[in-house]
């Protein structure tokens, strides 16, 4: 029974020491007396995703068709391990919470207590997800980007996060990770007009952000941006930024240096097949014995 109240104990000072140590950390950071704390990664992301952490995050959200269709591909964005000290903070809530839960503790901690701990950080749930589909099958008519959620609160503003908030950095990794991948297995495709999206008000600025311009036509299908050949200059200034999220945070940097690699080798493509075609061309119309002609 001593042991167990000293186990209890050490727990509720190590409990009491890191809420104040991350409540200091919190409010140092917001201050702005050292930029370098607010270089957290706060997400992590991954893509393609599987549809069983898509369903963790709302069923209505995954069609029949998805699991079987290859093309369909999935993102989901998860909070990071270096995320946020109020985040990290709530975390430990959680697990403090599950430890509590458990009967006679020893000296220890059992089986039962590490089984837990680990189920709670291996099902974790995603804040964000969106989809990238085929947009028509049968007419090979592009690709669309919908489903774009992210569950946390739009209001929290933070001025360190890209886009002002939370809420706006988790959906732009999740068009970072889609643009990525598409140009990733794509490579033979003009990226200008591939892309076509449903946005709302709130993701309408994260596609705009990052090269989509709106889309001029109504259709059943209620797009309202088009990818454009902007995407390489707007990631190209979101890069140069010096006071940027890419110069804070690295994740995001590394990110944008891939996408921004994939558009130039897109354009490098596109111009090297144009140049092949106009000199076939010229091919075609030279006459070799243009120059003897005239003496005859």
């Amino acid at each position: 029974m001593i042991a167990a109240n000293t186990y209890w104990t050490r727990l509720g000072l190590l409990l009491l020491i890191t809420q104040d140590v991350l409540q200091y950390v919190s409010s140092f950071a917001a201050k702005g007396n050292n930029p370098s704390l607010a270089a957290f990664d706060r997400f992590s992301a991954k893509c393609p995703a599987d549809i069983d952490s898509v369903r963790q995050f709302g069923t209505r959200f995954v069609k029949e068709f998805d699991s079987q269709n290859k093309e369909v591909i999935w993102v989901t964005v998860f909070r990071s391990n270096n995320n946020l000290p109020s985040v990290i903070r709530e975390d430990f809530f959680s697990a403090m919470q599950i430890a509590t839960n458990i009967e006679e503790p020893s000296t220890q901690p059992s089986t039962q207590f590490t089984d837990k701990i680990e189920s709670y950080g291996g099902n974790q749930t995603p804040v964000a997800v969106a989809r990238l589909r085929p947009l028509d099958a049968q007419q090979n008519s592009g690709w669309i980007m919908d489903c774009m959620q992210c569950s946390l609160k739009k209001e929290t503003q933070d001025p360190n996060c890209d886009g002002g908030s939370e809420h706006t950095e988790a959906l732009g990794v999740c068009v970072d990770e889609l643009i990525k991948h598409h140009l990733s297995i794509r490579r033979d495709i003009q990226f200008a007009g591939s892309i076509k999206c449903k946005a709302t008000i709130v993701s309408a600025k994260v596609l705009e952000a990052r090269g989509f311009g709106e889309y001029d036509k109504l259709g059943k299908d209620m797009i309202s941006h088009i990818s454009s050949s902007d995407a390489l200059i707007k990631y190209s200034e979101r890069l140069c930024d010096v006071q940027g999220v890419c110069a804070n945070n690295p994740q995001i940097r590394d990110r944008t240096l891939q996408i921004i690699s994939l558009l130039g080798k897109s354009d490098d493509d596109k111009e090297g097949g144009s140049t092949g075609e106009e000199n076939n061309e010229a091919d075609d119309d030279y006459d070799p014995w243009a120059s003897v002609k005239k003496f005859y």
